[in-house]
């Protein structure tokens, strides 16, 4: 074989590899498969062992019925948005008492306090826990909600227990309740909590 064609049969050979290990890293790249609460037996509903009524929150009536927006996502970092669009097939979370809410997606901009309801999902009814104090159980509801990337977690509910209220400004509160459609509104107030909620693609 002549030293050009040798050459040139190491360069395809070459490319052919990286080309295999491009495709190979590629394929391999994972695709989150839920976004909100990091939910574990250890994530604790603190503070809200009792539940938390939204009208516990400055500024709202008693009894109220409200619009909660989530914008943080509990021990997940900054993964509180839809990563992908695609369908929810599962509903989890962590409540020390029973409960429902219906289940909302919203687009929000935080730096305003500001938030708008785009669909419904079903309702969530919870049940709660015999004994709440240092392991806790992870209930799952499946459900087929479609989702576009960007878009929050929110629930319409008078009170839950899906909460860890340890501080921050973690949920914007409407009272009433947002409408689907509506345009961005100014939340009422907030509640220094997160979300104890995961929706998961799987």
């Amino acid at each position: 074989m002549s030293q050009r064609l040798a050459v040139g049969a190491l360069c395809l050979v070459l490319s052919t590899g990286v080309s295999l290990i491009t495709g190979a890293a590629t394929a391999g790249a994972s695709t989150p498969t839920y976004f909100g609460a990091k939910l574990t037996v250890n994530s604790q509903p603190s503070n809200a062992e009792d539940g938390y009524a939204c009208h516990e929150s400055g500024g709202i009536p008693k009894g109220a019925d409200c619009t909660w927006v989530a914008l943080t996502a509990f021990e997940n970092g900054s993964n509180y948005t839809a990563p992908v669009t695609g369908t929810i097939k599962h509903v989890k979370l962590i409540s020390c008492i029973a409960g429902s809410f219906r289940l909302e997606l919203a687009r929000a901009v935080p730096s305003k306090s500001e938030a708008r309801i785009v669909s419904k999902g079903p309702v969530i009814k919870y049940t709660g826990q015999t004994t709440c104090d240092n392991t806790f159980k992870i209930q799952s509801f499946a459900v087929k909600v479609h989702v576009e990337a960007g878009e929050y977690i929110a629930i319409d509910a008078k009170s839950t227990g899906t909460l860890s209220c340890s501080g921050g400004n973690g949920v914007l509160l409407y009272s009433p309740p947002l409408k689907v459609g509506g345009k961005l509104t100014k939340a009422r107030t907030g509640a220094s909590c997160d979300m104890l909620i995961q929706l998961s693609y799987k």
